[in-house]
């Protein structure tokens, strides 16, 4: 459900015009709720670029199109835009950017130049779904979020809680209510070890209000979440827990993914590794039923490379990986490799042991540059499975369906 909504009645046969506010612009897209006579109400990300305007349209007899105020408005459109709009979606290539949500079609409208690079941006899809897939339909948390309140409390589980360090690096505060959201939904205890990159008091104040005892460090923007995380780890911070949460605030913003695709990304793991206590209880389990298991990250970002689906996971970072593969005294096997995009998972400290020695953190990272790949945290990430197997433990994934 869109939080501020103003609803409008589409009617068959009509084209309207959607007119996204610079809000909608500035973030990269735009909410929009969609419902049916006789359906519940879905809502939708829908991609906002370049100054494009949108044209809707459906074959239903009625739908009733909820939007944000500040974010866009809707009118119908002149008979002329409307036939010009109709006949290019039916018979150009503006039919390949079309998304089609709850019995409406939303498709751009203005010059070709602008809309052959949305058309570019839908039909790169978002980690192989594309907006409008049944994946977000069956997944409405991606889009709308998590309410603020507690989660329904699971049934009694006899499983003992080791343990837990969450280890959170929050370079975006913004992002904070969100998991914070999340993470009282938990009914394990666990200690919150957060590293943020510049001061703001209200909002250490408020994290310790809300989990007493978690420590807050002001570190350096260096290495992204990477750094961070291993400068608690060599420092021995976690050697007195069973088990490691490690997630970070992931944004797409500037340069590389369009802002949608962080934000998908991030909820999208989240989803599978903190936001339920059922969710959290069923990873504890794993790690329980087998000692084996050292490391445990979200299946839809379980990027795999063997023998029977090859493929380059390294790139531009395979120097950087190899050397210091090489300094924990193993060595790269392309046939067997694998590693989890958006490096969020749960891991035991003792499954990093050969990473830790090397004590990265120290000396082998920039300050913060912007770039997209090629950097030593974009190596690193790619062997924390690496490392695990290297200290004798299994890797396993999670995922939630609905």
């Amino acid at each position: 459900m869109v939080s501020k909504t103003r609803e409008f009645i589409v009617l068959r046969g009509a084209v309207y015009r959607v007119r996204p506010f610079d809000r909608a612009q500035k973030r990269g897209y735009m909410r929009m709720a969609f419902e049916r006579p006789g359906t519940g109400q879905q809502s939708w990300f829908v991609p906002v670029c370049n100054g494009l305007d949108f044209c809707l349209r459906t074959n239903e007899k009625v739908v009733t199109v909820s939007i944000d105020p500040d974010e866009a408005m809707i009118e119908q459109a002149g008979f002329r835009t409307a036939l010009i709009a109709s006949v290019r979606r039916r018979f150009t290539r503006l039919r390949r950017s079309t998304l089609k949500f709850n019995g409406v079609e939303i498709f751009p409208e203005g010059p070709r130049k602008k809309t052959k690079i949305f058309g570019k941006l839908v039909r790169a899809h978002w980690h192989n779904h594309a907006f409008d897939s049944q994946m977000l339909r069956d997944l409405p948390k991606l889009v709308e979020g998590w309410p603020i309140g507690p989660d329904e409390n699971p049934a009694p589980s006899a499983l003992l809680s080791p343990g837990i360090a969450v280890a959170l690096h929050l370079h975006y505060d913004d992002l904070w209510p969100e998991i914070e959201t999340q993470l009282k939904r938990w009914n394990v205890a666990f200690t919150l070890f957060l590293s943020i990159t510049h001061e703001n008091p209200e909002l250490v104040d408020r994290i310790q209000s809300a989990f007493p005892g978690s420590v807050v460090r002001v570190v350096e923007n260096s290495g992204r979440d990477v750094r961070p995380f291993l400068l608690l780890l060599e420092e021995g911070v976690f050697d007195s827990f069973s088990l490691i949460c490690k997630i970070h605030g992931k944004k797409s913003l500037g340069t590389g993914h369009a802002a949608i695709f962080g934000d998908l990304w991030r909820r999208t793991i989240f989803l599978d590794l903190i936001s339920t206590d059922l969710q959290v209880r069923k990873i504890l389990q794993l790690f329980e039923d087998d000692p084996q298991v050292g490391l445990i990250g979200p299946r839809r970002f379980h990027a795999i490379s063997n023998n029977t689906k090859p493929q380059d996971l390294l790139g531009n970072n395979r120097p950087a990986a190899e050397a210091i593969a090489a300094k924990m005294g193993s060595v790269i096997r392309d046939n067997a490799f694998d590693f989890f995009e958006g490096t969020m998972f749960w891991v035991k400290p003792q499954a990093l042991a050969p990473l830790r020695e090397l004590r990265l953190s120290e000396n082998a990272f920039m300050p913060e540059g912007g770039l997209i790949d090629g950097a030593v945290e974009h190596a690193i990430e790619r062997l924390f499975n690496h490392t695990a197997y290297l200290a004798g433990f299994r890797v396993d994934d999670v995922m939630v369906n609905s």
